[in-house]
């Protein structure tokens, strides 16, 4: 495998933060609620079970009393789905809080993706440990169907595979089933000869910065020549990046 390094900017930045860090010192809880998102992007595939409806979820470390926890509603869904408020609420006790989105009838959605993002407005509310801010991606169920094994080409592992790829019956959305590790698709937008992608969980869970995600930072970079994809991916973590490689996909 490719020995993955992160930018040099980074990682004297992180052991910076840590030799500064005194051994045996303990963390005191504040007054505050110690609040964090439990991920930094969550993926819904939106259902009719769902009752036109998804519910975003928020943590807090200091459980005693109610809470109110503000956030700040960059949303960027043309109002297509509302919030019922705008802030967190957890009642004496609970560690756990909920936000709700509602949409309209799912049969007016093809296979768009919509994009909100929720940060943390009160730093005294958070956890100085925790994750500030969520980016929410919400898109239509879509049904796929197998149209082939194609060939992978991984730049960032330096390896390369059958690849099974499916096509969506109701738009130009591709999904390439336990692409790198199993449990893990990588989906993909192929519309008149461009690629597009969202940001998505890969499955690579580094063992000190954690999960690894596609970010389309350099999505724009991206080719296709016939049957031959080039993805030019920006392989992040919540500290950083690992740089930008090139993911070749060959169409069955």
């Amino acid at each position: 495998m490719k020995k993955i390094v992160f930018y040099i900017t980074i990682l004297a930045l992180f052991v910076g933060v840590n030799a500064c860090k005194e051994e045996g010192v303990i963390y005191e809880m504040s007054d505050g609620a110690e609040a964090s998102f439990p991920s930094s992007i969550v993926n819904f595939q939106m259902t009719p079970e769902d009752g036109n409806k998804i519910v975003v979820e928020m943590w807090r470390g200091n459980t005693t009393g109610s809470a109110s926890v503000p956030v700040t509603i960059e949303n960027n869904t043309g109002g297509v789905f509302t919030p019922e408020k705008e802030q967190f609420d957890f009642a004496d006790g609970e560690s756990k809080a909920f936000l709700t989105f509602t949409y309209p009838d799912l049969n007016d959605f093809g296979g768009e993706r919509y994009e909100i993002n929720l940060s943390i407005t009160d730093e005294d509310q958070l956890s100085p440990s925790g994750r500030e801010s969520l980016s929410i991606v919400a898109q239509r169920r879509l049904t796929y169907s197998p149209i082939g094994t194609g060939t992978f080409t991984s730049e960032f592992f330096d390896e390369s595979w059958p690849q099974v790829v499916e096509k969506a019956e109701e738009a130009d959305y591709y999904r390439l089933p336990n692409c790198y590790f199993t449990g893990f698709p990588i989906v993909f937008l192929m519309e008149d000869g461009q690629v597009d992608f969202a940001k998505q969980a890969m499955g690579y869970n580094h063992s000190e910065y954690g999960m690894t995600s596609w970010d389309p930072q350099y999505v724009d970079e991206s080719v296709v020549d016939g049957k031959t994809i080039t993805f030019v991916v920006n392989f992040v973590v919540d500290a950083g990046s690992f740089g930008d490689y090139a993911e070749v996909l060959v169409l069955p």
